[in-house]
């Protein structure tokens, strides 16, 4: 029995090694050393979509030491990362207010920040692969008041949904926007879906 045991974990041990030297090796990258860094806004557990990749470019968010949001992208090949620190602030003290980036699918950034029972704060990159933002802008204008937890989502025709908690703790209900990429329009989706 005992020798049974010997021979399974010999396999599973090979098995593991194996595994670990097929890994691909990982190549990490400093964006910047002025990132936000008196609590855990950038980098809390429930922030969705901190990073993404459209194509070839991918996109970082963050928060710097003067509460900027700052933007950041680069090329997957050569990997080196250009950084647009916008001109919206955020309050990074509120671990809550943490950032949300997306890519649609005509390659427009679009950013929601600063987030926790407060007005939508959502913006729009200017042109495709562009990290320069335009001005704040409302979604649809109603039951954007009291927006906290901000999330994006790529569909695959190229769309976004946005989902959000209208309300307060125990007081709220989540909404779900959708961004038509042929009529650059968001919709009401769902309200009150939970």
């Amino acid at each position: 029995m005992f020798k049974k045991y010997q021979q399974i974990l010999l396999i599973c041990s090979l098995l593991i090694w194996v595994k670990s030297t097929n890994a691909q090796e990982t190549n990490i990258q400093t964006i910047a050393d002025n990132g936000w860094a008196k609590n855990t806004v950038n980098t809390v557990v429930f922030r969705k979509n901190s990073l993404t990749t459209f194509q070839n470019t991918q996109y970082a968010s963050y928060y710097d030491d003067e509460q900027f949001v700052v933007l950041a992208k680069r090329n997957i090949a050569n990997g080196k990362w250009e950084v647009e620190r916008t001109q919206y602030k955020g309050d990074a003290t509120d671990a809550h207010k943490s950032i949300s980036i997306i890519v649609d699918g005509d390659g427009f950034l679009h950013i929601a920040w600063g987030q926790h029972g407060n007005n939508l704060n959502y913006a729009k990159s200017l042109a495709p692969n562009s990290l320069k933002l335009g001005v704040k802008e409302s979604m649809l204008r109603l039951k954007e008041n009291k927006v906290s937890y901000p999330e994006f989502y790529n569909l695959k025709n190229g769309d976004l949904l946005f989902s959000y908690r209208d309300g307060s703790s125990g007081n709220g209900g989540l909404m779900m926007n959708k961004y038509d990429i042929k009529t650059k329009k968001w919709h009401r989706l769902q309200d009150n879906l939970i």
